[in-house]
């Protein structure tokens, strides 16, 4: 398949009425080596990122994703479809959520745990997320995106370091999608987590993504004060006006010595956060992954260190990829993940302080360099039980989850 021919024919063609993507892309197909069961799903899935993304240099990156990911057979979905790589502890920010703050250090990872983590995902997932610290402050960042052009690297970023010369080089990368940090509407909502400041640094950052014509995704933290303003239906149309194409929401965890309890969400406000995701999801306002699911089989995140956890706000680990097989080493990450019975979806909601000691009985160490309250404070992890207990009646009755493991 010619992805540069490809990407060329459909964006300068989108415009026009009496052009067929889809018998295009259907004549690519009978000369690939993509099996035919494949190919409608392929094609919807291509048609989909076009309507959303009108770059050449990005539809191209996609096309090139899928077709590795239809050619190896890479059949996981939802949450575990994709992986976190955690490349530096640099960040300029000190934001009031935030563990990393705590470890006192600005190590970056190292190249053989980097590359050793990208070439078993390769195979095995569908995309890379690409975290920190501020990722941006990594150059390497532009070193996988040349040599992994197959790859979709999703990178977070609170916006600090986009500057115009920045955005002018990160438009020539069509496999480096920018995910910025928004976490309310104004600038009162979102410097209380992230600084004053702050909100200001995200509009210039967003203000070159348009200007180097860059698709873009936001990410938003939900917590009690700020769910109404980040789930606002004029502020997502907003973000999706200004070249946003994907959106992520992801709830609060009390992770630090001195977590802020006001923000824990309650079980009502829960349940609004997941009816909220399927509704934009169902609209359709803005692209979002089905993430929900029955039982969460966590989200790989690998460590400045090579460490695997097995969800972003767990500091706990047994493993790591330079002591062994790496496809022996996750298959034993999940398969010890899910031992525990909880009740519901996240066990860090439902039972911290439980699946705490449980991972902890089974050799599960803590990586924190501070103490986690969320873990050992019974007024915290107690306000997070019984609120999630209060969402889980409230789902119970209208069964917002999903009912497949995703």
């Amino acid at each position: 398949m010619n992805f540069k021919r490809l990407a060329l024919e459909i964006s300068s063609n989108q415009f026009n009425e009496n052009f067929d993507i889809k018998k295009i892309i259907d004549k690519e197909l009978k000369n690939s080596f993509i099996k035919k069961e494949y190919h409608q799903d392929f094609s919807d899935k291509i048609i989909q990122i076009t309507n959303m993304i009108k770059k050449q240099k990005t539809v191209e990156s996609f096309l090139r994703a899928y077709y590795r990911i239809y050619n190896k057979n890479i059949n996981v979905d939802g949450r575990g479809s994709s992986i976190i790589i955690e490349i530096t502890k640099k960040c300029p920010k000190k934001c009031i959520h935030c563990y990393s703050k705590f470890s006192n250090t600005k190590k970056e990872m190292s190249d053989e745990t980097l590359f050793k983590i990208i070439d078993y995902s390769k195979k095995n997932f569908k995309h890379i997320y690409i975290t920190g610290g501020e990722p941006t402050l990594d150059s390497r960042i532009f070193t996988i995106s040349k040599k992994y052009p197959d790859i979709i690297f999703f990178v977070f970023t609170n916006g600090s370091t986009i500057t115009e010369s920045y955005a002018k080089k990160l438009s020539k990368y069509g496999n480096l999608i920018p995910m910025i940090s928004i976490d309310g509407k104004n600038a009162k909502e979102h410097n209380y987590l992230r600084g004053n400041g702050s909100y200001k640094e995200v509009k210039n950052a967003i203000s070159n993504f348009k200007k180097f014509n860059i698709p873009w995704g936001f990410i938003s933290l939900v917590t009690e004060k700020n769910i109404k303003s980040v789930f606002d239906e004029n502020h997502i149309k907003k973000m999706v006006n200004k070249g946003a194409f994907i959106a992520r929401f992801l709830e609060y965890m009390p992770v630090g010595p001195n977590p802020i309890s006001d923000l824990i969400l309650s079980g009502e406000s829960y349940f609004q956060m997941e009816k909220r995701k399927k509704e934009i999801m169902t609209s359709g306002i803005i692209y979002m992954q089905e993430t929900i699911q029955t039982r969460c089989k966590g989200l790989l995140f690998f460590t400045v260190n090579g460490d695997v956890k097995n969800c972003f706000c767990f500091h706990y680990s047994k493993y790591n990829i330079l002591n062994g097989d790496i496809c022996n080493i996750i298959n034993n990450v999940k398969k010890e993940w899910d031992s525990y019975n909880w009740k519901g979806e996240c066990p860090l909601y439902s039972d911290p302080y439980g699946f705490k000691n449980f991972m902890e009985g089974i050799g599960w160490k803590n990586l924190s360099t501070t103490e986690e309250k969320y873990l050992t404070d019974p007024k915290i992890y107690n306000k997070m039980k019984d609120n999630y207990k209060n969402f889980l009646k409230h789902n119970k009755k209208t069964k917002i989850q999903s009912n497949t493991n995703n």
